[in-house]
């Protein structure tokens, strides 16, 4: 296997920018693929299903806020 004194020469024969931007493009990819393949089914799609999404304004709960003492 590669030593760690070694390892570094690994980006002499990639480019870092290259080996990032097609990371970033698989994995933007494999998101929306798993996006639609849960929207395909009938279990996992959360836009027809029927529930109604809950405001923002019922989610939020008021927490009395106390003075502390110093």
């Amino acid at each position: 296997m590669f030593s760690t004194e070694s390892l570094w020469k690994i980006w002499l024969i990639m480019d870092p920018r290259r080996i990032l931007i097609a990371l970033f493009a698989f994995l933007i990819i494999l998101g929306l693929a798993i996006h639609l393949i849960l929207l395909s089914t009938d279990d996992f799609n959360w836009l027809e299903d029927g529930i109604p999404a809950k405001s923002a304004v019922s989610q939020m709960q008021v927490t009395p806020v106390v003075p502390q003492r110093q």
